[in-house]
């Protein structure tokens, strides 16, 4: 899904992701757009007028500007990121149901052409 290009003044949700993640809980913070330009645009933490919080992204795809692991993700709404956080869990729980393609003999034959139609191939 390509995100379109936000626009100064914005407010977008930063969530810690991967070392900024590891020993505190995730957790969604409010971001303003500072600048944009051709290839990336920066934010910082609402209300910080310091510049101190500002982080680059790249426009194509909002992924943070850096050399090393990214430590945070933009969502543009906080419903965004709840959604995909349901949509990986409910992955989840249909994957440990069929763990390398064991316990279909407990869903018919019926139920899991339904399942494969669902979900498409």
């Amino acid at each position: 899904m390509s995100k379109k290009k936000p626009s100064v003044g914005q407010v977008l949700f930063s969530l810690n992701i991967g070392n900024a993640a590891r020993y505190c809980e995730q957790k969604l913070t409010r971001k303003i757009v500072v600048s944009v330009g051709n290839k990336y645009f920066n934010v910082r933490d609402e209300g910080d007028n310091s510049g101190w919080s500002e982080v680059s992204y790249h426009i194509d795809g909002w992924s943070v500007k850096t050399g090393y692991s990214a430590n945070s993700a933009l969502y543009e709404t906080e419903q965004e990121w709840e959604d995909e956080r349901d949509a990986k869990s409910l992955g989840g729980v249909i994957y440990a149901a069929f763990p390398y393609g064991q316990n279909v003999k407990k869903v018919s034959l019926d139920n899991l052409r339904k399942i494969v139609e669902l979900i498409g191939d």
